[in-house]
C-alpha cells in the first residue's frame, strides 16, 4: 500500500504506507530520529518496529464507534501516530507554500464507515482546515474526465476493492460498493499457503509481496515460479510455488469478479447497460497479470464490454482529487464538505 499525493504546484509524492519507530534507545541514537519513512526503513528495518497504519484498511474502512473512541489506547495510538506522520510527511514533500490555505480532497474506500471518514478528516485537518473526502474510484474517474463516463471503475488496493458506477456526477450511495478484501489479504493467504505446502521454508512478508508481484497471474499465461528461499536449517532451497500462487491469484480474481456482478446488479439506473460500457481497472492490484482477461471470460462479455487498465495506477486517484479541489467553485466545495460526518461523543 502506498500513500500518494499531488499538488497544484506540480509536486507529487508516493511513499509506502509504513512508518518505522526505533526499537530501543540505542536504535534511536544510531538512526538519529524518532521515526523514519520511505527507503530509510529498508536501511534500518531490523532496528525498527515497522507500523503499517492502513494495513487491510484497518483505519480507513469499517471502524466502529467503540474503535474510534478507543484510539487513545496504546496499541491503537501507535497506528494513529504512524498515520499522522505519513500525512504530515506527504504534505511536506509536496512543497506547498501555505498549507493552511490549501484545499485538500482525500480518497477513501467507497464503503468507509462514518467513523473511518471522521478519522481521515481529523488526520488531514491537523495539517490544513479545508478538507473533504470522496471515494477513491470516483476520484479516479473524475481525473479521467469524459473518458470514464458510463463505466464501472474498480479500484484495487491493499485493503479493499472499491467499485463505482461513474457518469460524470457525484455518485449516489447505490452507485458505489466496497469489498473488504485486497492485496494485503492476498499476501497473507499466499504466505500461509506457502508455509502449509513447504513448512521448512522461511518466507517474510516482503518476500511474499515480491513473489506475488513477479509471478502472480489470473490469465491463461502462467510463469513457472521456482523460487529460492531460506530454510529453517539455515540453508537455502528451491521451491516450486507455481500452483500455489496461481490458486491464490485466481481466488482473488474470482472475488473481484463476484463483487463486480453484485455491484452491477445494484446500479439503479435505466441508462446503464453492460453492453457498450467499460470496466476500468485502477489501483496497484490492477496490475495483476491477466485480470482483465479473467473478468471478460468469467462474465462472457468479450466483444461487448471492454475491460482495461487505466494508464496510471499509481497517481490516478491523487490526480483526480487534485483536479476536483482545483476546479470546483465555492458552492461545489461546500457541496462536498456537507458530507462531513459528525461523530457523537463517547458518552452519547
Amino acid at each position: 500500500m502506498f500513500t500518494t499525493a499531488a499538488a497544484s504546484n506540480g509536486g507529487r509524492t508516493c511513499v509506502r504506507s509504513e512508518v518505522g519507530f526505533p526499537r530501543d534507545a540505542v536504535a534511536r541514537h544510531m538512526i538519529g530520529s524518532d521515526f523514519v519513512i520511505g527507503e530509510t526503513i529498508n536501511q534500518h528495518r531490523q532496528a525498527l518496529n515497522v507500523v503499517r497504519p492502513f494495513e487491510r484498511n484497518s483505519l480507513k474502512l469499517a471502524m466502529t464507534k467503540q474503535q474510534f473512541h478507543s484510539l487513545s489506547d496504546a496499541d491503537d495510538h501507535r497506528y494513529l501516530s504512524a498515520a499522522g506522520e505519513l500525512v504530515s510527511h506527504s504534505v511536506s514533500e509536496l512543497g506547498v507554500s501555505d498549507e493552511q490555505q490549501m484545499r485538500c480532497v482525500v480518497g477513501i474506500p467507497a464503503g468507509a464507515s462514518v467513523y473511518s471518514q471522521r478519522l481521515v478528516l481529523d488526520l488531514i485537518e491537523a495539517v490544513t482546515p479545508y478538507v473533504a473526502v470522496v471515494s477513491e474510484p470516483f476520484a479516479v474517474g473524475y481525473g479521467m474526465g469524459a473518458e470514464a463516463n458510463n463505466s464501472i471503475i474498480i479500484d484495487i488496493g491493499a485493503g479493499t476493492v472499491d467499485y463505482c458506477y461513474y457518469y460524470g456526477a457525484f455518485p449516489a450511495e447505490q452507485d458505489q460498493a466496497t469489498l473488504g478484501y485486497g492485496g494485503d489479504h492476498v499476501d497473507a493467504e499466499l504466505k500461509e499457503a506457502i508455509k502449509a505446502a513447504h513448512p521448512d521454508a522461511k518466507v517474510s512478508d516482503i518476500a511474499v509481496r515480491r513473489i506475488k508481484e513477479r509471478y502472480g497471474s489470473a490469465g491463461t499465461q502462467v510463469r513457472d515460479a521456482v523460487v529460492e528461499l531460506p530454510t529453517r536449517e539455515g540453508r537455502s532451497g528451491r521451491f516450486d510455488l507455481t500452483d500455489i500462487i496461481r490458486g491464490v491469484c485466481l481466488q482473488f480474481a474470482s472475488k473481484i469478479t463476484d463483487g463486480l456482478v453484485k455491484h452491477i446488479s445494484s446500479v439503479d439506473n435505466d441508462d446503464f447497460f453492460i453492453d457498450g460500457a467499460k470496466v476500468l481497472l485502477a489501483g496497484g492490484g490492477s496490475q495483476l497479470q491477466g485480470l482483465d482477461e479473467y473478468i471478460e471470460q468469467s462474465l462472457s462479455i468479450s466483444e461487448r464490454c471492454e475491460v482495461v487498465r487505466i494508464h496510471d495506477c499509481k497517481y490516478a486517484g491523487a490526480t483526480g482529487a487534485l483536479q476536483l479541489a482545483r476546479q470546483l467553485p465555492d458552492e461545489g466545495w461546500q457541496f462536498l464538505c456537507k458530507f462531513k460526518p459528525e461523530i457523537e461523543s463517547e458518552a452519547a
